[in-house]
């Protein structure tokens, strides 16, 4: 099929969106009943702590913008994808996908059996998001077996576990991660917050660095501290790419490339979809993936960090 899936965070942009090339919407929301029952640590889904900016709308809203979106023809999922749900927590949570199959929407992304079975239970297509960890065939085959007919794969797969995983389990629609935000930690295997205090990766990457080193000079320090500035300050930072995989997916008949980004503005966003939606129609054109690799639209910003191989979430294709 190859889709162009995206996130919503301004229904203002929809059109803007549809008319670039988008054939799939996910987004999601904020419910102050739950922060005020359940806490402030409570998660509905892994980007509660970006506030706002990753989820504008309250439940309510995000209602009417599924109808909205359906009534456009396009498709909406909606994510309730936190690491995981206490016995309180599922009890809204099947209260947000019993409202979410009235008005229709494609499908819930979830990160759970119990979550998949909720949705199973409601008439809503289970997703199974990267939180689930199909790492493997064995893994798609067990969620397969539950129901779930469309599986999110982790960002840090390679293209020939991609290839193995689709190969085995073909009656499934996948999703691959295709442009902007690469994580260098695995979602399925994060236990951090994405709160104030909690992200290991923000924590991380912002902690100050010490380096020991048994040589002091000038070459062995100037190699050492490159290499820090290099993948600290380089790696994805500019965001994520995995445009020069397209002819493979085309080949695999992945369905949907995914642009991630709730938080993210429009333009960027707009700019990847643009460039997917040619490099798609160049994949279809060629014969070979060479000539794919010489034909297709480069990605117009963080060159740099493209050339060296440091935005790649495929690196192998060039690499």
């Amino acid at each position: 099929m190859s889709n162009i899936l995206t996130p919503i965070n301004d229904r203002s942009l929809i059109d803007e969106y549809i008319q670039a090339g988008v054939d799939e919407f996910y987004m999601g929301f904020y419910d102050p009943e739950w922060s005020q029952t359940l806490g402030e640590y409570a998660e509905i889904n892994r980007m509660s702590g970006f506030g706002r900016a990753a989820n504008r709308y309250t439940f309510d809203e995000v209602c009417d913008i599924v109808t909205e979106i359906k009534n456009k023809g396009k498709k909406i999922f909606i994510t309730v994808n936190s690491a995981d749900y206490t016995t309180n927590e599922l009890k809204f949570v099947e209260k947000y996908i019993a409202k979410l199959a009235e008005v229709q929407a494609d499908g819930v992304i979830v990160s759970t059996p119990e979550t998949c079975l909720l949705a199973l239970k409601h008439g809503v297509a289970p997703v199974a998001s990267t939180m689930c960890g199909i790492f493997n065939s064995d893994i798609a085959v067990a969620y397969y077996d539950l129901g779930v007919k469309r599986m999110i794969l982790p960002r840090d797969l390679s293209i020939a576990e991609i290839e193995g995983i689709v190969a085995k389990v073909p009656n499934v629609d996948f999703e691959v991660f295709l442009m902007r935000n690469g994580c260098q930690f695995s979602d399925s295997h994060c236990l951090g917050f994405h709160k104030k205090y909690g992200s290991t990766c923000a924590m991380l990457n912002n902690a100050s660095t010490m380096m020991l080193a048994r040589k002091s000079d000038f070459s062995s320090r100037h190699n050492i501290e490159l290499n820090n500035i290099v993948y600290t300050k380089g790696l994805h930072k500019a965001g994520a790419c995995g445009l020069c995989a397209i002819y493979r997916f085309v080949k695999m008949n992945i369905h949907s490339f995914k642009i991630v980004g709730r938080s993210e503005i429009k333009y960027g966003i707009l700019e990847d979809v643009k460039t997917v939606k040619e490099n798609i129609k160049i994949a279809r054109s060629c014969q070979t993936e060479a000539e794919y690799l010489e034909k297709m639209i480069m990605p117009s910003k963080q060159i740099v960090q493209c050339k060296m191989g440091l935005s790649c979430y495929y690196p192998e294709i060039r690499f």
